[in-house]
């Protein structure tokens, strides 16, 4: 029996998510990577060239020229108008897209891909004109790949001669910074940097108070009560990361470091710390200093040294904290631990501050030293301060040799020794590498030796920054007993407390006994007083 085949005619109207239209709604998407205004005009061009060309068509229903000006192709989520696009696909309002090049449409293989396929699927077709590329067509998958990749690296290849022109820049010692919003700066009309003195003076600000004690949240708290502008010109605007990226400029003592991140692939557009991945480049007297380098590298290892400061708080554990003169100054003498403020403290029926021993508040069996009110302690302080001020001569004496005895521990000669042996071990490894890569030792022999080599150089650049810190504590040590030096000429006999000034003198405070308070000052004396308990 002869069977019948029933032809049902394809239906032109119909597009591809089934609905029944007798058009097609066409939009278009238009890029340039540059704002320059050649660039721009070739922008315009597009936009005007395609919406003709669209509107043109009897059978095409216009939507609309999707763009993004002066933006870099490179990822499309960085693209506004490009998202949009994509969006008002799925929403099924476009039927073909009209674009110059694949180049226009994304700059790298994944993208191009990812796109073109999710696109696909929604029924909506991509026409490439310069390639003259339909992405429905049988084939177009294979093409788009080739023709994708060659956009890829193009994109490689502008990188690449940006990162060229940016190096031999860095070797010239050229450097790019906005001085609108760096604090401390400006440019005159030839070009020379020059100190704004009225904004250096508050870096200055910064670096003293935080070396005299202050937190980073603490100084932030007084520049906007003082009503200073930050270097966005802006009153009350101060926060912590500005703050903190003041104390770790090293432009502020006029050296410049360029290139500090880099860009691990072209693509992805992350920038991470350089850390001795690519080249580095070091510039000096690039801009004229604020603060000299002895502070600059105080600051540096202050900052370290509250990092690793572990002990209570009030509310936490292992966080340095300044909002009390007295927090993270008292240690426990029977156990070691750091103090804590708190208002339990009864005297005439009121509740005061009062100081206590963390691990006695936490638990009183592990340590039975009760508290002291803040009162004692503020007038424990004076005491030793107005003894201090009787025994001023005999001080500036302990002073002068306290400086003296560390000048001559600047361990000079040891960091070129450790220098020199691991540029030795260095030596040795490349040399190792050599053998075996003549076939001179084989593999298991030069696993062995080259971790061998590895350890030794670790612990000599462990033996490194162990003197270096040395080195920095004692330089920190000088400035600090040098600053007191001038503080003792203008202190007299008090009565009242003085916060400024026990933040400036004082290194710790160590409490035996409930009542014996040992201050120990920055010049290495200790002064012990005998409270009034209340």
């Amino acid at each position: 029996m002869e069977s019948t085949v029933r032809v049902i005619k394809a239906n032109p109207f119909l597009n591809a998510r089934g609905e029944d239209i007798n058009y097609t709604r066409v939009a278009a998407y238009a890029r340039v990577s540059t704002g320059f205004e050649e660039q721009e005009d070739s922008f315009d061009r597009q936009v005007d060239y395609y919406t003709r060309f669209i509107q043109a068509n009897p059978n095409w229903k216009f939507v609309k020229i999707y763009s993004d000006p002066g933006i870099s192709g490179t990822r499309a989520e960085k693209r506004p108008g490009f998202q949009e696009m994509i969006e008002d696909c799925k929403k099924g309002l476009i039927d073909r897209i009209l674009v110059k090049s694949i180049a226009r449409f994304a700059r790298n293989t994944v993208d191009a891909l990812k796109y073109i396929r999710e696109l696909k699927e929604l029924g909506v077709s991509i026409y490439f004109e310069a390639q003259k590329i339909d992405t429905m067509t049988p084939g177009g998958d294979i093409l788009l790949t080739i023709l994708a990749a060659t956009a890829e690296e193009e994109s490689r290849t502008i990188s690449k001669n940006v990162k060229w022109s940016m190096t031999k820049k860095f070797e010239k010692g050229d450097f790019m910074l906005n001085y609108t919003c760096f604090l401390g700066y400006t440019k005159d009309k030839d070009g020379t940097w020059k100190i704004v003195e009225k904004e250096a003076e508050v870096v200055r600000r910064i670096y003293r108070e935080f070396l005299y004690g202050y937190t980073i949240f603490k100084i932030v708290q007084e520049l906007n009560e003082d009503k200073i502008p930050s270097p966005s010109g802006k009153i009350g605007s101060w926060q912590y990361t500005v703050v903190k990226s003041i104390l770790t400029n090293e432009k502020y003592y006029g050296m410049v470091i360029m290139q500090k991140t880099y860009k691990p692939d072209v693509l992805s557009k992350k920038r991470l710390k350089n850390e001795g991945q690519v080249d580095s480049f070091y510039a000096k007297d690039k801009l004229p200093p604020i603060i000299d380098k002895a502070t600059f590298d105080m600051v540096q290892y202050e900052l370290k040294h509250r990092d690793e400061i572990k002990g209570c708080g009030n509310k936490s554990y292992g966080k340095f904290a300044s909002k009390y003169p007295f927090s993270k100054m008292i240690r426990c003498g029977c156990c070691g631990a750091f103090y804590v403020r708190n208002q339990n403290m009864r005297l005439n029926g009121k509740h005061i501050p009062s100081w206590w021993c963390s691990e006695h508040w936490h638990d009183e069996s592990k340590c039975s030293q009760k508290g002291i009110s803040e009162e004692s302690l503020k007038k424990a302080f004076v005491e030793a301060l107005n003894s201090l001020v009787t025994d001023v001569d005999d001080i500036k004496n302990t002073i002068k040799s306290t400086i003296t005895s560390l000048l001559t521990n600047k361990p000079t000669n040891e960091l070129d020794a450790i220098d020199q042996k691991i540029s030795d071990l260095q030596e040795e490894m490349m040399n190792l590498h050599k053998n075996k890569t003549s076939g001179k030792i084989n593999q298991t022999e030069y696993g062995r030796n080259g971790d061998k080599i590895s350890r030794k150089i670790e612990e000599l650049k462990e033996q490194k920054e162990e003197l270096l810190n040395s080195y920095a504590s004692n330089e920190l040590t000088i400035k600090r007993v040098e600053e007191i030096n001038k503080a003792l000429d203008t202190i007299q006999i008090n009565d009242e407390f003085n916060e400024d000034l026990f933040r400036r003198l004082v290194e710790s405070v160590t409490i035996n006994d409930r009542c014996k308070i040992t201050f120990k000052f920055k010049v290495g004396i200790e002064k012990t007083i005998i409270a009034n308990i209340k």
